[in-house]
């Protein structure tokens, strides 16, 4: 049996000091509230609150709420109402060095964009009020 493989699914292989502050990190909670880091960086998801916004440094802002590890690009997608089937290309993660030829990473194009149903909405309620309006002329 053939299957699909979901696309920008691709798990991070942290390194051993990564996993360490991961693991520290409770489910609702961020690494700040145990040890001084940068901002609200490494915060573990409670799957009953809403997510925090969503930014294109991503892949080290969110910890998946029952695995020890960060989020992927498809599950941070997902958060941003993004279709499973939408493809994000170019090179996945960020590697800060000097010599990237990388203009936006995978996780920065997630980060970066209107949430597809918020894109939505909002052109949905302009829609409605340029034609009420006209029908009021």
């Amino acid at each position: 049996m053939a299957t699909k493989k979901t696309e920008n699914h691709q798990i991070t292989a942290h390194s051993p000091s990564t996993l360490e502050k991961i693991k520290k990190v409770p489910i609702g909670s961020k690494l700040s509230e145990i040890e001084k880091t940068f901002g609200s960086a490494y915060r573990r998801l409670d799957p009953n609150k809403p997510s925090p916004t969503v930014t294109r440094s991503g892949y080290r802002d969110f910890i998946h709420p029952y695995e020890d590890r960060m989020l992927t690009v498809r599950e941070l997608a997902c958060i941003q109402t993004f279709p499973i089937e939408w493809k994000f290309k170019g090179v996945r993660l960020d590697s800060y060095s000097s010599k990237r030829d990388t203009t936006m990473t995978q996780f920065g194009q997630v980060g970066n964009a209107v949430p597809p149903k918020m894109a939505e909405a909002i052109a949905t309620a302009i829609l409605n009020q340029w034609f009420s309006q006209k029908e009021e002329v």
